[in-house]
């Protein structure tokens, strides 16, 4: 582990200093994900400049996610932050709770399943939310950062 600089508690502080740098008006506060598992320490980005950060399929926010992840020196998701713009991640977390119910389904039925086009997080969400029903199993496959995530019973 790298040293810690920036502090769980600073963070929304930093965002709002560094998005300032740039231009921009935000807000930045903690606000639960209600799946700490899933989504911990999530800040809500919000404000009238907030689109900026999250035009281009989110390049901005991910490019300040990496910033934070970097100045705060953990590696242990339990003590990252994560930006939430306009509360977009939470919703596609949701979303994608629901996607691995029905993959689930479909994996029981008809032995294996396959979700496509998934981001490093995303295919992190479907794989803890997949780990907590009894039978099933799932795994990544492709090259790149954006992958397939099959879901299959186990032998």
């Amino acid at each position: 582990m790298r040293k810690s600089s920036l502090s769980l508690d600073s963070v929304p502080e930093k965002v709002i200093h560094w998005s300032a740098q740039l231009g921009l008006k935000v807000e930045a506060i903690f606000e639960p994900s209600g799946d700490e598992t899933l989504f911990p320490n999530r800040i809500l980005v919000k404000g009238e400049d907030t689109s900026w950060l999250a035009a281009n399929k989110g390049a901005a926010i991910d490019a300040m996610q990496f910033l934070v992840h970097e100045a705060q020196g953990e590696r242990e998701d339990s003590k990252l932050a994560y930006l939430d713009p306009q509360g977009t991640r939470l919703f596609r977390m949701k979303e994608l709770k629901a996607m691995a119910a029905f993959a689930a389904d479909k994996a029981k039925e008809l032995g294996s399943f396959a979700l496509s086009g998934l981001t490093p997080r995303e295919r992190r969400w479907v794989h803890l939310t997949i780990s907590a029903v009894p039978g099933l199993s799932t795994e990544s496959e492709g090259i790149g950062h954006i992958k397939t995530l099959k879901v299959f019973r186990n032998a």
